[in-house]
């Protein structure tokens, strides 16, 4: 079973590296606007929201390349590649604590108004839908032991985030989805941004069927993170 779903795993990512080619070639292929492609590192903090959710914030990170074709002198078209590295510490009922740390590729597609301020100057915001496939990450912590017996004690414990309990993983599901927004200042080539992504997708489903059968109270966390970003536009 774990390499079935390993091979499916792989079919999934490769599939969708496949669809970052084929878009990132359609963008070039537009022959009437410019296209625009740039590299952009960023650090920031991520932590889990959603039903019973009591995540403390850890610290985030991301590095990608991108591509942006101009539709008029007012918006552009952004997308990206990114590498994220997100998650969350979390105090999990009936379990407990948790340090969950996710691997994700990552694309944005961003629609951006942007606004020129001088000859080098130029300000834009961005709104957008995002896409995600986990493709690692490792996750530790304590679980509690509730026995009546002193001799027992708590357990740690570290494991892989994806994949499926049964095979000793944490149970996060792959894909995630969300709407990402975010504001930049470009100076020449460089460009200096804040962005917050909100992922609509619970990311672990499986422990809240454990620990939570009868649907009396519901363990549903979400992905949050924002950062900080720097960039250079190669042209």
């Amino acid at each position: 079973m774990k390499t079935a779903m390993i091979l499916i795993t792989e079919w999934h990512l490769q599939k969708l590296i496949v669809s970052i080619c084929f878009a990132m070639a359609a963008l070039t292929s537009l022959a009437q606007g410019p296209v625009s492609f740039h590299a952009k590192v960023g650090i920031g903090t991520s932590n889990f929201w959603g039903k019973h959710s009591s995540s403390e914030t850890k610290i985030a990170y991301k590095a990608g390349i991108g591509a942006e074709y101009v539709l008029n002198k007012t918006w552009v078209v952004q997308s990206a590649l990114e590498l994220v590295s997100i998650g969350g510490k979390d105090e999990i009922e009936y379990i407990g604590k948790a340090n969950i740390n996710e691997l994700y590729l990552q694309i944005p597609v961003m629609l951006a108004a942007r606004l020129t301020m001088g000859k080098d100057y130029h300000a834009s915001l961005s709104v957008g839908p995002y896409v995600a496939m986990g493709i690692g990450g490792k996750s530790s912590g304590t679980i509690y032991n509730y026995s009546s017996s002193q001799e027992s004690a708590d357990r740690s414990f570290k494991m892989n985030t994806f994949g499926n309990m049964l095979d000793s993983n944490m149970g996060n599901q792959r894909l995630d989805a969300g709407i990402m927004m975010g504001i930049t200042l470009e100076y020449h080539r460089f460009i200096f941004g804040a962005e917050a992504q909100v992922g609509f997708v619970t990311v672990n489903k499986q422990l809240n069927q454990r620990i939570n059968p009868d649907g009396y109270r519901e363990y549903l966390p979400k992905n949050f993170a924002s950062f900080f970003t720097l960039g250079y536009r190669f042209w």
